[in-house]
């Protein structure tokens, strides 16, 4: 079963967006990292950095850069960030509903589903 071709522009739109959405995002935390290093406080940078391997750095990032926002004057860097992941959680939630959508309404997957309810 192929559902690609039943997704159409929407889902690729969605996607579009969560790409910009995740560089943004990266430009972001890259920004609070180069902050972290400028203001002495390289062992958190370096765990943040470590930690990304695994997902945990860019959150500690996230929550050290508003511990510290009004300190160091990035406040407006914190929101844009912080809003870049709000907007990516509710265009990642649109895209399930669109994709699931598609592939509910595809011939062909509702062809196996069909088959797979007969055994």
């Amino acid at each position: 079963m192929n559902a690609a071709p039943a997704l159409g522009g929407g889902f690729v739109l969605l996607q579009l967006v969560q790409v910009v959405i995740g560089i943004g995002s990266l430009v972001c935390f890259v920004m609070v990292l180069i902050q972290m290093f400028q203001r002495g406080q390289t062992g958190v940078g370096i765990a943040s950095i470590v930690l990304s391997l695994c997902g945990i750095g860019p959150l500690i990032a996230l929550v050290y850069g508003w511990i510290k926002a009004s300190e160091w004057g990035i406040q407006k860097l914190m929101l844009v960030w912080t809003g870049l992941i709000v907007i990516g959680m509710v265009v990642a939630g649109f895209a399930v509903v669109v994709g699931g959508a598609a592939i509910m309404n595809d011939p062909e997957f509702q062809k196996q589903l069909q088959e797979m309810q007969k055994q």
